[in-house]
């Protein structure tokens, strides 16, 4: 999207949030602005979107690497004090405060309904305009009730927009079956509204919506015991993205590079921007200037890794002996930096990625954080095709990757089921790293008990692999009850 109508819609975000404000599932009206004058016009409708779509932003931008990363052995301590002991060693409990509060998520889920709700009836210069707009609401709501039942299972479940305080909302939790069941229909809804021509990565396209049902269907495939029906559909849906206008960019550093964003291989991504929203999870993995153990010249000249925080999380031991496997892989150095200090004796590590614009001496939190990737969409397909038992031609989609990564044809040459399963999920770690992919990917291959350290044997625990819900949510909303097995 154009930063100007951007920064126009930015005001509208304001009304939006406070009209739609969950916290906890308890809706909290706090001004006078209403239905009656808000929803009138085509610029209210889409200043509504880029509302749902800040507030989307907000709801993901640090939450996606907890539920996603911090839990499948892939991350650790850093130089700072840490935060995450509980979700690194898997104790969770509803103390926990970081991943476990899904306010956040009901926020942008009411967002979502009153777009549904109020914009049927606006008048629009375009029919086209109007539908996508729409359609970006069945989007997100579908993409963030997806996040919900794989975080939570159970959760209430809201269909309809509220703007309030006089609403009776104090749900329970629906059964997870019916949230898998929503879900399935609105991508549906929001592949029958949206335009052919919809190309913004930054917000909802026909290609982040099919890579979401792709997602979506080799998730319950995998995952909840799906039928080969819905292989079909996961590897129908990843096909329209194949045949698409995305591609695989040929060097991976581009992919990241900081002038290079919205680039052919993003197909959806969170967007930071300088002067509008700065921040994600990057800004705790750097290293500031009070531990380094000299800050000279050279520290500006080499590393440039001045920063305010403190390197609270580094790439666990586990994580850098596979970044480091295999000497061709181009991404380590994207994903992964180190420098030693030859004057003082000290070697110095951090997370490369996502670490933004260095400028003016002062570092800048505005890398986009991608959701969906061309690469992810090759390896989706490499793993439906191994699914079916087509290993050998599982092989073109998962070495189509592997080249951009060690710069050689036919990397892999298995047609072993087992052994490609193995190394597909290898490859997804690397070519994902710091991306909030792992737990997901884990979970979907069936490495979660084996891979994941701190979960061995535990596989009859209830409910490990899902979260407690935060204290402050039941504090909130008495109907709701902790996830069983957490307390």
């Amino acid at each position: 999207m154009k930063r100007i109508i951007k920064n126009i819609f930015l005001s509208c975000l304001a009304a939006v949030s406070v009209m739609s404000c969950v916290k906890d599932l308890d809706i909290e009206q706090k001004s006078k602005i209403t239905s009656s004058n808000m929803w009138k016009s085509e610029s209210d409708a889409t200043g509504a979107m880029y509302g749902m779509f800040h507030q989307f932003r907000a709801a993901f931008n640090t939450a996606i690497i907890y539920w996603g990363d911090f839990r499948a052995g892939t991350f650790t301590d850093g130089l700072g004090a840490g935060t995450a002991s509980k979700m690194f060693k898997n104790n969770l409990d509803g103390t926990e405060t970081k991943g476990t509060n899904w306010g956040s998520l009901y926020t942008t889920i009411n967002n979502a309904n009153l777009i549904m709700k109020h914009v049927p009836d606006i008048e629009f210069k375009s029919a086209d305009t109007k539908n996508m707009v729409i359609a970006q609401a069945y989007f997100v709501r579908a993409y963030c009730y997806y996040t919900i039942a794989r975080v939570w299972g159970d959760a209430p479940l809201l269909t309809s927009g509220f703007e309030s305080d006089k609403a009776d909302l104090r749900p329970s939790r629906t059964d997870v079956n019916k949230i898998y069941d929503q879900v399935a229909a609105d991508i549906e809804k929001a592949l029958e509204l949206m335009p052919e021509g919809a190309g913004d990565p930054t917000i909802g396209t026909r290609a982040a919506i099919y890579m979401l049902k792709a997602d979506f269907y080799l998730w319950k495939y995998q995952v909840r015991n799906g039928s080969e029906d819905d292989l079909t559909t996961a590897s129908d849906a990843v096909d329209e993205v194949l045949e698409g206008s995305n591609e695989l960019l040929p060097s991976y550093a581009s992919v990241f590079d900081i002038n290079n964003k919205n680039n052919k291989e993003i197909i959806f991504t969170l967007h930071f921007e300088k002067g509008e929203y700065e921040g994600g999870y990057s800004s705790n993995w750097l290293i500031p200037t009070s531990r380094w153990y000299s800050a000279d010249e050279h520290i500006e000249k080499d590393v440039k890794l001045m920063i305010s925080d403190d390197q609270r999380y580094n790439f666990s031991e586990s994580m850098l002996e596979l970044l480091h496997s295999d000497y061709r892989d181009t991404r380590l150095p994207v994903n992964y930096g180190s420098w030693t200090d030859d004057v003082e004796g000290v070697t110095y590590t951090w997370i490369n990625k996502f670490s933004g614009l260095w400028q003016d001496n002062v570092r800048y939190f505005i890398a986009d954080e991608p959701i969906y990737r061309y690469a992810e969409a090759l390896l989706f397909k490499a793993e439906i095709e191994n699914e079916k038992g087509n290993t050998p031609g599982a092989l073109t989609y998962l070495n189509e990757v592997a080249k951009r990564a060690y710069g050689v044809d036919d990397v892999y040459t298995t047609t072993d089921y087992n052994e490609f399963k193995s190394v597909l999920c290898d490859e997804y770690v690397k070519e994902f790293a710091a991306e909030g992919k792992t737990w997901w990917v884990y979970n979907r291959l069936g490495y979660i008990f084996t891979k994941v350290e701190t979960l061995r044997g535990r596989q009859n625990e209830t409910n490990i692999l899902l979260w407690p819900i935060a204290a402050a949510c039941m504090e909130e909303n008495p109907n709701i009850r902790q996830t069983v097995g957490y307390y």
